[in-house]
Parts: structure tokens; sequence; C-alpha cells
């Protein structure tokens, strides 16, 4: 099995109480493997800001350069680096406060046999379809919407080589065993400085009343 860290936005360097997303999102993964290699998979235009924070860490990695959220483009620079590898475990950088009880359900879900397994939560919110114009043309079944978060863990074996477009990490062959395991809110990706606040004052409160 191996780490994967994608760095798919710059926001994965936004400070949580002084650390970075990228680095919480880090630590949290050796909570729960300790030993097993770390790749970093990082844009060309976000390489130089994540090198220098990883070296200001020590933090040993392999980083490798392409599009993140291009399945195709991670996949290609991905296996020639990883052979042996049975498994992807891949985390966005950017959701820094994933509890290590996913960790622990998503290990389980694949154990059971599922090929690809990721968590997922539902919407409490009202969502609405609008035109260009502000018109609201129709009201959707939150029921049948899901939010879906990281990590993904993927067997090798389910992986499609030749594959292009998913909505996976990384592309899937037909008939893979898919799977989704309730998420946890602490799992939200952060992607401003507005969502960081409101993050750190979540963070605040929860320490006051533990």
């Amino acid at each position: 099995m191996r780490l994967v860290l994608a760095v798919t936005s710059k926001s994965a360097l936004l400070e949580i109480n002084g650390l970075p997303s990228a680095i919480r999102a880090i630590n949290g993964l050796r909570i729960f493997w300790p030993t097993l290699p770390l790749t970093i998979a990082v844009s060309p235009e976000n390489s130089p800001a994540i090198s220098s924070l990883l070296k200001e860490k020590k933090i040993a990695h392999e980083l490798l350069i392409c599009q993140p959220t291009e399945p195709a483009d991670l996949l290609r620079v991905l296996l020639p680096e990883s052979a042996g590898a049975d498994a992807f475990v891949i985390h966005d950088a950017s959701r820094p406060l994933t509890h290590p009880d996913t960790f622990v359900r998503l290990v389980s879900s694949l154990q059971n046999g599922a090929d690809a397994v990721r968590p997922s939560t539902s919407f409490t919110e009202t969502l609405k379809i609008v035109e260009p114009t502000g018109l609201i043309r129709q009201t959707l079944d939150r029921s049948s919407v899901r939010r879906i978060s990281t990590p993904e863990i993927i067997r090798t074996s389910a992986l499609d080589k030749d594959g292009e477009g998913t909505d996976w990490f990384l592309p899937l062959l037909k008939g893979s065993h898919i799977e989704h395991i309730e998420g946890s809110p602490d799992g939200l990706r952060i992607d401003s400085p507005a969502e960081r606040d409101l993050l750190e004052s979540f963070l605040h409160w929860r320490q006051l009343n533990n």
C-alpha cells in the first residue's frame, strides 16, 4: 500500500492554528499508517511552495509533478514509481482534519472485498438548480445527492491503465466493486481563508468543551 497526498489547490497551504492544511493531512495519515511510503502529487505551479514546506518540516516523501485532479495523468506518474503496491491511499491535502475512525472503516471495507472505497456524507441544505438569470428552475431531492470526500483507497488490480474520465482520483475498471462509507463532518474541504477561519472557531469551541 502507498500513501498519496494530492495537492489539489493552493488552499493546502492555508494554516489552521498555525499549521498548514497539507501538514495536518499528512499527520492524520501518519497516525494510522506511520511507516508507509509517502508520495506527494502536485501541479507544477504549486510545486515550489509545497517542496519548500516539506523541506522545512523535514517530511520524507517522493514528489511527483502532475495534474492531481486529472485521473489519467495522476495514474501515469504513480504507476512507474509504485511497483509492488497493492493499493493506493489517496488523500486531498485540503482536507486536514479527517477523523482517524474514517481510516479504520475504509480499511475494513477494503478487507471485506471492496476494490475502491471512500467516504461520503448526506446533504442537509436545500439544493436548487438556478438559471443564469437567477430564476430557480428546480429543487433537487437532497436524498439523491452525496458529498464525496477522501481518503480514497483503491486496489491496483482495479485500475484502468487506459482509462480517462472518472469521478475518482484514479480511473477504475468497469465492474469494480465500489463502496462508500459514511463520512464525518471533520473531513470537510477547506477552500478559502473564510472557511479556514470558521474551522478554527469550531476547533477552539471543541477544545473549550472537552
